[in-house]
């Protein structure tokens, strides 16, 4: 099927480390997963997509490599759970923002009159789009180079999207980390203010992580992607911009159910030889989660 790309606005360039640099790394993490026997997903588009980048992210992440491989490992059958299960209940349109590198038109089992949006940096649309060019969409896809910070640009083109096609589920995947409180405000109540924006797939993740995330070492190793979204109240936040949970699924089910255990410091192994699995880590079941949030009925704009 056809892949139509459209230009919006021009993205800036940076030597160093941006929050675009990190579609790369994941992108990594996938073509590293396909290739492993076990393997929770096979992307084989993901291998066409690393370029030099790829190295200077792994080299940049390298501490936190087998937690960033978990995560992302773990996250994407969950995501492609999500939504193949929606477009099968209500929705005919995916919204990607912030799409990054993902292959999903192309390797998940989406019936074929699926509408697929893309939006990203222009930069990154046309990498993907010439990289992926002898490639076959398995629906209608569409990629929008966008700067999704362009708050008048983005409206529109969400009154767009939301105007040209039906009911839409909305897809952040590793968006929402890099943005502040304000933004994410914003970005809920602009969506929500899309009729035909009724589901909107985000991650999650706990307090007790925020000082990792928070800490100089990971800043650091982002560069400029830094995580900057560290809310007091997590679900309230969204409900108080219009989004419910409606449905969630957190890593450590998934991981334990499929034999891939968090990866411990051999230290917290020890630890719970010593006084049971539960009390040392039973907390950390619901550090992360990927969540379905759908339109809060009574929220008054």
């Amino acid at each position: 099927m056809d892949t139509k790309t459209i230009n919006k606005s021009k993205s800036k360039t940076n030597t160093k480390t941006t929050v675009a640099d990190t579609a790369f790394w994941v992108a990594s993490y996938r073509a590293q997963e396909t290739l492993r026997p076990d393997a929770l997903f096979h992307d084989p588009y993901a291998a066409l997509l690393l370029n030099e980048r790829t190295e200077q992210m792994a080299t940049s992440m390298k501490p936190f490599a087998k937690y960033g491989y978990w995560s992302v490992t773990i996250r994407t059958p969950i995501i492609d759970d999500f939504i193949l299960r929606y477009l099968q209940q209500s929705c005919n349109t995916v919204i990607n923002l912030g799409a990054g590198l993902d292959t999903r038109p192309y390797r998940l089992d989406l019936p074929p009159e699926t509408r697929w949006i893309e939006v990203d940096f222009p930069d990154v649309v046309a990498f993907k789009s010439e990289k992926l060019r002898n490639e076959t969409p398995r629906c209608q896809l569409e990629r929008i180079g966008l700067d999704l910070s362009n708050t008048d640009a983005r409206k529109n083109l969400f009154a767009e999207l939301n105007n040209t096609y039906g009911p839409a589920i909305l897809l952040t995947e590793g968006v929402t980390p890099y943005l502040t409180e304000t933004d994410v405000i914003q970005l809920a109540q602009d969506l929500y203010r899309q009729p035909n924006f009724n589901y909107w797939i985000n991650e999650y993740y706990s307090k007790d992580l925020y000082p990792r995330y928070q800490s100089p070492k990971f800043q650091s190793a982002l560069g400029d992607a830094v995580f900057r979204f560290f809310p007091t109240d997590w679900f309230g936040l969204f409900e108080d911009n219009g989004w419910i949970k409606h449905d969630i699924h957190f890593l450590a089910d998934f991981a334990a159910k499929h034999q891939r255990s968090f990866p411990l410091p051999w230290w917290v192994n020890l630890l719970k030889r010593l006084f049971g699995e539960d009390k040392i880590t039973g907390k950390m079941r619901e550090y992360s989660a990927y969540i379905v949030f759908e339109k809060k009925q009574d929220y008054k704009k």
